[in-house]
């Protein structure tokens, strides 16, 4: 076993290796070199292709056996708020993935990472953070998926605990008739361009001059460049004002945005919730959609030494 850092000579390998290993997490689609090398930029030239304030300190950790590429990880610095509101600085695993049974080789690249990050005077580090995650990594605001399953084990063998979720429910081939509320609203239907080949779409329901609800869905394509990705919409924010809730109003903005997606060539939708909102999931789960994924944020706080043994 060979453990390199990750350098644009390896830029294929390592491409090929990720679209392997993601091959069955929900919503991955195959990315091609150009994507990989633009999540992967900061390796190379210090510029971070995040949105989330920038990560400092990035590198990554190739490691392979007999030349196959059998893990990966990409680590750096970000930032996060204290209790008292402080900018802190934390360890970020942005991706990490070994190649299933090969979990001696996923162990020496998390160590190796681990040890990076550790010359940085931090005390935490987080894993596949929403902040920081591949934009094509699954859809908006997924964390490690169950499909990666030994990762999720690895983590926990190594002291990481989950400390966040969100659960992704798929509705294919959906078909819809909106069911209007019992409260009388008046809609707006506001399109948007984005990264996709169609649109994004948000609706807005009011009562006089007053927002009581909004609906915000968009294309499968602002996270994939993929053909596939482009007939997924994925439904990112549904709100109701707390006093017009338990009306209906919040089906029928959901219902009302998947109609006229679907009129402009959407056959499937996506939505998401934290792992922690039974009301909303009691919700999706009810209305056609159906869950795919389970998908965890990890930390793990240095000072706490893992007791496993192999």
């Amino acid at each position: 076993m060979e453990i390199a850092q990750y350098t644009p000579d390896l830029q294929t390998s390592v491409t090929q290796f990720y679209n392997h290993v993601t091959a069955k997490v929900p919503h991955c689609y195959p990315v091609k070199e150009a994507e990989f090398a633009a999540a992967v930029c900061g390796v190379t030239t210090g510029k971070s292709d995040t949105d989330a304030g920038g990560i400092d300190s990035e590198t990554a950790f190739v490691a392979t056996v007999n030349g196959a590429v059998q893990a990966f990880i990409h680590v750096g610095i970000g930032q996060v708020r204290d209790n008292e509101r402080k900018e802190v600085d934390v360890g970020v695993i942005r991706f990490f993935g070994y190649e299933r049974g090969a979990r001696h080789v996923g162990q020496a690249v998390l160590e190796k990472a681990e040890a990076h990050l550790k010359t940085h005077n931090i005390s935490r580090i987080y894993a596949f953070s929403q902040d920081y995650r591949y934009r094509f990594y699954h859809f908006g605001h997924s964390y490690l998926s169950d499909a990666l399953d030994q990762v999720q084990a690895l983590f926990g063998f190594n002291g990481y605990r989950r400390c966040e979720g969100e659960v992704f429910l798929d509705w294919e081939d959906y078909r819809v008739t909106p069911i209007p509320s019992s409260l009388s609203v008046e809609l707006s239907v506001e399109w948007e361009d984005g990264r996709g080949e169609r649109p994004n779409c948000t609706v807005k329901a009011y009562r006089g001059d007053e927002q009581v609800g909004i609906c915000e869905s968009v294309c499968g394509g602002e996270f994939s460049s993929h053909p596939d990705a482009q007939d997924w919409l994925h439904t990112v924010w549904l709100g109701i004002e707390d006093d017009f809730q338990g009306q209906g109003l919040g089906r029928y903005l959901l219902q009302y945005v998947l109609q006229e997606m679907k009129k402009i060539g959407y056959r499937h939708a996506a939505i998401s919730t934290a792992w922690d909102n039974h009301r909303a999931f009691l919700f999706y789960s009810n209305c056609g959609y159906r869950t795919v994924d389970w998908t965890y944020g990890f930390v793990k706080d240095l000072s706490e030494t893992p007791t496993q043994k192999w």
